[in-house]
This record gives C-alpha cells, sequence and structure tokens, in this order.
C-alpha cells in the first residue's frame, strides 16, 4: 500500500465519518407498503476530488483521482474508479472497478470484477472474492465465512471460520480459521502457514513453498490477565513515584525557602489551603469553558488546562513535602529547617513514600491523592498571592 503521505488523516477522518454514516443508516424496511426509495446514484464523470456518497442505497459508478467514500444499506459500487476506495453498508458489491486500493466492510460482501494494483482490506460476515477480480498487492480478509477465488500478486491472509481459496497466491498464504478448504485451482508459490481444526487441500492444489501448521492460539485466561494488569500497575506505581521523586528533589534545589514556606502555611491553616484548592478545582474548568465558548479566548483556556495539568503534580509534590516535614518534626522535635541538602531531600522523598503508601489502597488511595492535589494547590495559589502581595508592597530602589 502506498506510503502515508499528506492526505492521509484525511482520508483516516473521513473513513470513521463514513463507518459511522454506515452505521445511522436505517436498515431495509420489510413488509411496509410505501414504495422503495431510489438509488442514490453518481454518473460516471471525471473528478480531481474526494468523492463522498451516502443514503439507503448507493450505486457509484464515478471516477475520481483522488479517493471514493460510499455507506449505506446497500452499496454497489459499478464500473468506479478512484485512489482508494472506502465502503461501508449491510450488502456491499464491487464491479469493474479500477482501484489503486479498496477498503470494505459490511455484512455481506461481494467482490465481483476489479482490478486493484495494489492491497485489498476487507471485513465482513459473508465475503466473496471472485476470479474476475485481479489483487496487484496484498489482501487481509476477515469474517465468518470467506470464499475467495482472486489472483493476489503478494501475500494473502484470512481469519475466518470458514475459508475456501481457490486461486493463484504469488506469495504466503496465512490462513486461520475452523475449516479450511484448497481447491484444485489454489496455488500457492510462496509458504502455505495455516492453523485450523480441519484442512483439506485438493490433489490438484500446488504447494511451492514449505507448509507449516501453526500452533493453537493459547485461551487468554483470568489469572493471565490479572497478572497483565497486576505488571501494568506495579510499572506505573514505580513510574509515578520515581516522577514525584525527580519533581521534589528539583523544587527543593530550586527553591528550598518556597517550598519550607508553603509547607508551613499548609501545616498551619490545612483547612484554609483546601479550601483555596477546592475553589480553583471548581472554576477553571467552567472558566475554561466559558473561554472556549467565546471563541476569542480559546488561547487562554488552552493555557489555563495546560497550566492546570502543569500544577498537578506540583501541587502533590507540595502536599508530600509538608508530609516528610511535618513527620521530620515530630520525630526529631525540630521546628527548624534542615541545614543538610541530603536532610532537606530526604524527609520530603519520606513524604512521597507516605502518600504512594497510601495511594495502593483501593477507594482510600483515590481519595488521598485527591485531597493531596487539593491542598497542594491551595497552598501554591496561597503561597504566590503572599509572594506578589510583597514584592508589590516593596519601595523602588532608589536612584543611583
Amino acid at each position: 500500500m502506498p506510503s502515508a503521505g499528506p492526505g492521509a488523516y484525511r482520508r483516516f477522518v473521513a473513513s470513521v465519518i463514513i463507518a459511522l454514516g454506515a452505521l445511522m443508516v436505517p436498515a431495509s424496511s420489510v413488509g411496509q407498503d410505501e414504495p422503495e426509495a431510489p438509488p442514490t446514484t453518481v454518473e460516471n464523470a471525471a473528478e480531481s476530488d474526494m468523492v463522498f456518497l451516502a443514503g439507503e442505497r448507493v450505486v457509484a459508478s464515478q471516477n475520481t483521482t483522488d479517493d471514493l467514500f460510499a455507506a449505506g444499506n446497500m452499496v454497489d459500487a459499478r464500473g468506479a474508479g478512484a485512489d482508494h476506495l472506502f465502503l461501508a453498508g449491510s450488502d456491499v458489491t464491487v464491479s469493474d472497478a479500477q482501484v489503486s486500493d479498496i477498503i470494505a466492510m459490511g455484512g455481506e460482501v461481494r467482490l465481483n470484477a476489479a482490478n486493484v494494483a495494489d492491497d485489498v482490506i476487507i471485513a465482513g460476515g459473508n465475503v466473496i472474492v471472485d476470479r474476475g477480480f485481479d489483487i496487484g498487492g496484498t489482501a487481509l480478509i476477515a469474517g465468518g465465512r470467506v470464499r475467495f477465488e482472486a489472483p493476489v500478486g503478494q501475500d494473502l491472509r484470512i481469519g475466518a471460520d470458514d475459508i475456501y481459496v481457490n486461486s493463484t497466491i504469488s506469495g504466503t498464504a496465512r490462513l486461520s480459521g475452523e475449516t479450511i478448504v484448497l481447491g484444485p485451482d489454489a496455488r500457492v508459490e510462496g509458504d502455505l502457514l495455516y492453523r485450523g481444526d480441519d484442512m483439506t487441500i485438493d490433489p490438484a492444489a500446488v504447494i511451492e513453498g514449505s507448509r507449516t501448521a501453526l500452533p493453537a492460539s493459547e485461551g487468554y485466561t483470568a489469572e493471565d490477565f490479572g497478572a497483565g494488569m497486576g505488571a501494568f500497575f506495579l510499572y506505573f506505581s514505580l513510574s509515578m513515584i520515581i516522577s514525584y521523586f525527580v519533581i521534589v528533589v528539583l523544587l527543593v534545589i530550586a527553591m528550598p525557602g518556597f517550598m519550607h514556606s508553603t509547607s508551613i502555611m499548609l501545616r498551619s491553616t490545612p483547612l484554609r489551603a483546601l479550601g483555596i484548592g477546592v475553589l480553583y478545582a471548581l472554576i477553571v474548568p467552567v472558566l475554561g469553558i466559558v473561554l472556549l465558548w467565546t471563541g476569542v479566548g480559546i488561547p487562554l483556556a488552552v493555557l489555563l488546562f495546560v497550566a492546570s495539568l502543569a500544577l498537578t503534580p506540583i501541587a502533590i509534590a507540595v502536599t508530600a513535602h509538608c508530609i516528610g516535614t511535618t513527620a521530620r518534626a515530630l520525630i526529631t522535635k525540630k521546628t527548624e529547617p534542615a541545614e543538610s541538602t541530603a536532610a532537606r531531600i530526604l524527609w520530603p522523598l519520606g513524604g512521597v513514600l507516605i502518600l504512594f503508601v497510601l495511594a495502593l489502597i483501593p477507594f482510600v488511595g483515590l481519595l488521598a491523592m485527591l485531597f493531596a492535589m487539593l491542598f497542594g494547590l491551595g497552598a501554591l495559589i496561597r503561597q504566590a498571592s503572599v509572594a506578589l502581595s510583597v514584592s508589590e508592597s516593596m519601595p523602588p530602589p532608589a536612584p543611583a
């Protein structure tokens, strides 16, 4: 498939929109008296832009040098020409198409005739690929039942319950299903890799490469899930504690006076700090939404949200510093700041460890981290406002 270029993002977004549109199209009615809706039809015409089609019944015969997207209950691409052809619907049919790639999904997917220069990706409940469908690249098929009789220029990969292959595969064929059948016209010029309970190869079929039976995939047990989640939380917890260690050390080294005065303020007026933190946590989202709504204030809203995210770990680090220095005062009976750099760092790191242990307790840990953030935010904001008010009240320096 061609490498992703500048239009890859818009193709991805457009394909998602088309897929969602297919889900929102109502299914065909049964037993109703009103006449059937006429199909949405686009006649054959040269285009250079992307083409989008949607409806109950869609017939696409458009030719474009860009991409073509079609979604509906019934989608019929007849004589379509495009770079990439994206199709989604309950019933999808392709006939006489000339495209570089095809990506299609539906309940019933039938590929009758086309010339595909590169790759094909198909997902459906019942997938039928006929002999007149030439694929120059790789074919990737997933479905419930797959009948594949088209020649493939490179590799073929199929995953389905029932698989029938009866064509020439120039590369490797990798087949995974409960029942796999290679017909008399099947010819695999590369290797055959298969995984299935019932494998049948017609005596007339030709396998030029090796034949390899893949081991049955092992089920994912609850024990495996638990082990995986345990490992995830272990690594996540270690990364968090290391991050807070680093933040605390940097703050203690860069701003020892500020951290000490903030801890004293938090220890002396914890409820006031908590109130300021709660107020900040309530006001910031509302203010950000108002700024976004005005349109003009979008840059300020983004800056506000980014600043809040940056303050969150710093706020928790401030609370950890307060816990550590409070523990030092209780254990050593010393209220003055630590004199050595090691003591100024190690005691706050002890506070980080205490928060980490609390965070491991179900539900209690969540509350502990929430309150640590709110206490720290309140102390940070209050100490910053005090520092600003002091700097504003200082007289200007006398002229020389």
